[in-house]
């Protein structure tokens, strides 16, 4: 495993959680190729790019206060010199302009790979999980 290279990738990482907290929709995506491929926890099954992604936002993504709770739990990320990948529980949500509170736990997997030096989001899948029967 390549240290410099696990740094880099918390280092993206941690971006994408600020971003993210913050509601700022142009940097969300910043560090991902153009032709990454995203599964979310919300509906569709999958977006084919990033371009498809951020088209979506305003779609399912509920008008939280910012800074928004969004945390990387249990974080384990593994890196060579240009394939990455890192697992983690995402808390998150936040208040609504009426005051309710929303709060969940989802899982995540992020697959990195390193182009002209530079580390990048290739795929990343949020997701949570289904109880039996469901």
């Amino acid at each position: 495993m390549n240290s410099i290279s696990v740094s880099e990738i918390e280092s993206i990482l941690s971006q994408w959680v600020e971003a993210t907290r913050n509601d700022e929709k142009d940097d969300i995506l910043a560090n991902h190729l153009p032709q990454a491929v995203i599964f979310d926890a919300l509906a569709p099954l999958q977006y084919e790019g990033t371009a498809a992604y951020r088209k979506s936002f305003d779609e399912w993504q509920p008008p939280f206060e910012v800074p928004c709770l969004f945390e990387l739990k249990e974080l384990k990320v593994v890196a060579e010199e240009e394939v990455g990948f890192a697992h983690c529980l995402i808390d998150c949500g936040g208040r609504l302009p009426d005051g309710n509170e929303i709060r969940d736990t989802v899982r995540a997997t992020f697959c990195f790979i390193k182009e002209g030096g530079v580390w990048q989001f290739a795929h990343h899948h949020v997701s949570s999980p289904m109880a039996a029967g469901e």
